[in-house]
């Protein structure tokens, strides 16, 4: 997830309330990408782009035959779900942004809301109802016929299905049920009102649409692999850890696709990503944020940085009797040097990180404590638990980023009596350690998730619910899930931010995570390109166009 902020508070999408979200079909032109969030109180109606002007060929030239017009993007790993109730990595919903759709969506560049299949959307005064209409005519990929509301009330509804046990059941924590009107308009009923709704929900993949005939048909396990949509580009075929390729819908109910094709290519490691877009394999990689000074002024490529809303850390899992006692994990946050981490990883281009919630984000606890090294203090607790000597395992995705936490992590710990054996794998390896029984076998591990603008989106994988899901840690708190709960349908964001400081709070008192940093995104692209990246550095591949 898998899963810098610009210092300003993200836009509050007002979704929820008594106005008429009436957007646009149709995406704007994307711009240079911002640095920043917007900070506005409700989606601006969408435009559209202005129709492009034919490139004059001169009478006397004979044009060359031409070529598809491929986009080629780099992954930092394969996909492994594109099922919008399991998604599993960032990758994930890269790739099936592009293919399916939902009501509505960010746009290009932007957390202005856009309406895709949407052809109007409307909050009751309460929050307790959306009602929508669907654009008339939309049609599935591949023959499966047209869009209706029996597709929005099955995709919705099976996030809530028990039997189903979706990994996003908490994006749409608050659902009754879909009903249909006719084949076009419908309502979205809620039991509460939901704060997520409008920013964490329905603009990203947990919104999307799926063809209920066409899961049915061909069954949850082909299709987190296979998918279809109504988007733009079509899912045509995936050569495992080597090559995603999209091709254009030419039935598409928008605008025609700029790309013939869209070949994703997964690169795990950020230098080798680099030597690719360097050698020209490549039209838009991320970087290592290490690697952000020479780039900077490169002649044959853009450079263009995000404030990011990762977050990652050293985890524990507190259930592994190495580590159940709370001052064997305090020793190991002591005894790690966080800052030497920093500067060996990231060129000290990326600031520390000491909460879950990033800066800028409602929630945010700026009082966090920070936990400098300090050995004697370190020693002294596991002297108290009674341990003189200890072995533990170190998993690790298998990049230089981590490898280098590793390292220090390995020679801090070993400066205490604690022996660490560093475990590096692959990304499809490694995002499966925590799944079921065989999480409890876990001991340490590189954290890095993802998140949506809501600070519901970073607590939400650390609930009871999680553990042997996305909850590594396998620590379960009552208190934490209850204020997850509260947080979710408390509308009030001075409420809310109390609700998620008193969260981390618990979250910090639990000792089982060494926070690093949220880092910055980083990317370099062709000048041939015009990317579309959302504020916080993901990429919008189904926006990207040529230059």
């Amino acid at each position: 997830m898998a899963r810098r902020l610009s210092r300003k508070r993200f836009l509050e999408v007002a979704g929820v309330g008594s106005a008429l979200v009436a957007l646009s079909a149709c995406a704007p032109k994307p711009t240079e990408a911002p640095t920043a969030a917007p900070a506005a109180t409700q989606p601006p109606a969408a435009t559209k782009p202005p129709a492009p002007t034919a490139t004059p060929v001169p009478p006397t030239a004979t044009p060359a035959p031409a070529g598809p017009k491929i986009l080629r993007v780099r992954l930092y790993g394969d996909i492994q779900n594109l099922d919008p109730c399991f998604r599993i990595s960032q990758n994930d919903d890269v790739v099936a942004d592009c293919v399916m759709e939902g009501l509505v969506r960010y746009g290009p560049n932007s957390y202005n809301l856009i309406n895709q299949l949407a052809e109007e959307i409307k909050a009751s005064p309460d929050g307790l109802v959306i009602e929508f209409k669907l654009k008339e005519g939309v049609k599935w990929h591949k023959g499966y016929g047209e869009l209706t509301t029996e597709d929005v009330k099955f995709s919705y509804e099976r996030f809530i299905d028990p039997e189903l046990k979706a990994a996003y059941a908490d994006d749409w924590a608050t659902l009754d049920h879909v009903e249909i009107i006719d084949k076009y308009r419908g309502k979205i009923i809620l039991k509460e009102p939901f704060a997520p709704l409008w920013k964490t929900t329905l603009p990203v993949a947990s919104g999307s649409i799926v063809c209920k005939k066409y899961v049915e048909e061909v069954g949850i396990e082909k299709f987190a692999t296979n998918i279809i949509g109504t988007g733009p580009y079509i899912f045509a075929e995936w050569m495992p850890k080597q090559k995603i390729v999209l091709k254009r819908n030419p039935e598409y109910h928008g605008d025609p696709p700029p790309w013939d094709e869209i070949h994703f290519i997964p690169i795990e490691d950020d230098k080798a990503a680099e030597i690719a877009a360097e050698a020209g394999e490549v039209d838009f990689s991320r970087i290592s944020i290490a690697s952000i000074p020479r780039f900077e002024n490169h002649p044959n490529l853009k450079l263009a940085k995000y404030p990011s809303l990762r977050y990652r850390w050293i985890g524990m899992n507190v259930e592994h009797p190495k580590l159940q006692d709370i001052r064997v994990r305090q020793a190991i946050r002591y005894a790690i040097d966080v800052p030497a981490i920093l500067q060996a990883a990231y060129m000290g281009q990326a600031e520390r990180e000491k909460t879950l919630i990033p800066p800028g984000l409602l929630g945010h606890w700026k009082d966090a404590p920070v936990y400098e090294r300090d050995v004697e203090k370190a020693k002294a607790l596991l002297a108290e638990a009674g341990v003189t000597s200890l072995d533990l395992r170190f998993d690790i995705q298998d990049t230089t980023e981590y490898r280098t936490w590793a390292e220090i992590a390995q020679q801090n710990l070993k400066d205490i009596g604690i022996n660490l054996t560093i475990n590096p794998m692959d990304s499809s390896s490694f995002w499966q350690i925590g799944a079921g029984e065989k999480g409890k076998e876990v001991e340490l591990f590189s954290g890095n998730y993802s998140m949506q603008p809501d600070p519901a989106w970073a607590t939400m994988w650390f609930t009871c619910e999680q553990v042997g899901v996305w909850n590594w840690q396998r620590w379960c708190e009552p208190k934490f899930d209850e204020l997850h709960r509260k947080g979710l349908v408390t509308m009030d964001d001075a409420e809310r931010e109390k609700i998620y400081i008193e969260m981390e709070k618990l979250f910090d008192a639990a000792c089982h995570s060494v926070w690093i940093t949220h880092g910055v995104y980083a990317y370099v692209y062709s000048p041939k390109i015009q990317p579309a990246v959302t504020p916080h550095g993901v990429p919008q591949a189904e926006f990207m166009k040529p230059a």
